[in-house]
């Protein structure tokens, strides 16, 4: 009976896992963040693919929207009214480390690349934001880590947790330093194929 229950999690070398996720995300740009920037807060959705080199060790990677961005406060000595929304199409890849006695958690850590699908900003306190597409860089090259577990629903059915990140290592506009710092806390259903 307990090979049959942990079964349900562990899994073994060539399966593959489909994992569609819905998330709440909160997102800075590094250099406002020092200054006291508040997070722009979204909905993350995407699916992650997972291929399993035995029962410890996968890749995994996916296609993820996801919505960044800043808003900066005004100090008195720096004034800095400047805020700014970045969408992307995100590609991430990560090697993940699974644990645990039915190997239930993981942890992962990787790189990814985020493709500019709309970038607009909003100048010293302007009503609205403007279209920046023209000076945003469109390609976001990031490192990814995360922490989830997984947690069996019935025989055939999984879901999981999970907290992750990224640090844009390219900065949004050719005019400005910001690179994004980007945390979600998601929750999906894992389907083994």
């Amino acid at each position: 009976m307990s090979s049959f229950l942990c079964s349900g999690q562990t899994r073994e070398k060539g399966n593959i896992e489909l994992t569609p996720i819905v998330g709440y995300s909160a997102s800075y740009q590094l250099d406002s963040f020092l200054f006291g920037s508040s997070s722009v807060s979204s909905i993350q959705l995407g699916i992650y693919g997972n291929y399993f080199f035995n029962n410890r060790w996968s890749l995994r990677t996916g296609l993820l929207y996801q919505k960044m961005g800043t808003n900066n406060v005004d100090f008195s000595i720096f004034t800095n009214e400047y805020s700014e929304r970045t969408n992307y199409i995100t590609v991430p890849l990560t090697l993940n480390y699974h644990f645990g006695t039915k190997r239930n958690w993981y942890v992962n850590y990787g790189i990814g690349v985020g493709f500019l699908t709309n970038a607009r900003a909003s100048y010293n306190g302007r009503n609205g934001f403007i279209d920046t597409n023209n000076v945003a860089n469109s390609t976001q090259f990031e490192i990814n880590g995360g922490i989830g577990y997984k947690f069996k629903i019935s025989p055939k059915f999984l879901m999981v947790f999970e907290n992750s990140n990224l640090i844009g290592l390219t900065k949004t506009t050719e005019q400005r330093s910001g690179k994004n710092f980007y945390m979600s806390f998601n929750i999906g259903a894992v389907f083994k194929i």
